[in-house]
């Protein structure tokens, strides 16, 4: 049987990237470093996020802070974290200064509102209400 076993980031800023995903929720459980890489591995239920941290490393490319002008590209766009309370997430981001940017809900195609973050490295976050993605739209 296959599962999602987790994701993985690489990072700009790694002190600043576990500050702000610790935030969140997300705990530390492993780590490995190198003379080339630091890795850190962390867990938000029995969810893992994999943080790579390269001493030397390339910048987000432009298209990628644009999130519209993003979806124009193969690849991974962004990871959503499931919330009971999407006005609840909105708040506890802006308290917690995890975005200075415009926080707009909206709804999805599938119904459910969300929106979406960047993290410190530009790399996008939806927030979106919790409901079985198995099921059909009412």
């Amino acid at each position: 049987m296959y599962c999602l076993h987790h994701i993985c980031i690489s990072v700009e800023n790694l002190k600043e990237t576990l500050e702000f995903y610790q935030k969140l929720g997300f705990e530390k459980f492993n780590e490995y470093s190198d003379d080339t890489v630091d890795i850190v591995l962390l867990k938000l239920n029995s969810d893992i996020l994999e943080i790579f941290h390269y001493k030397t490393r390339e910048a987000l490319p432009e298209h990628a802070k644009d999130y519209g002008k993003d979806l124009l590209f193969v690849g991974v766009k962004h990871f959503g974290i499931g919330v009971d309370d999407i006005e609840d997430a909105k708040k506890f981001v802006k308290e917690n200064n995890l975005f200075d940017g415009e926080i707009e809900i909206k709804r999805g195609r599938l119904g459910k509102p969300y929106f979406f973050i960047k993290d410190p490295n530009g790399i996008s976050i939806e927030f979106i209400e919790n409901y079985d993605f198995t099921k059909k739209k009412q």
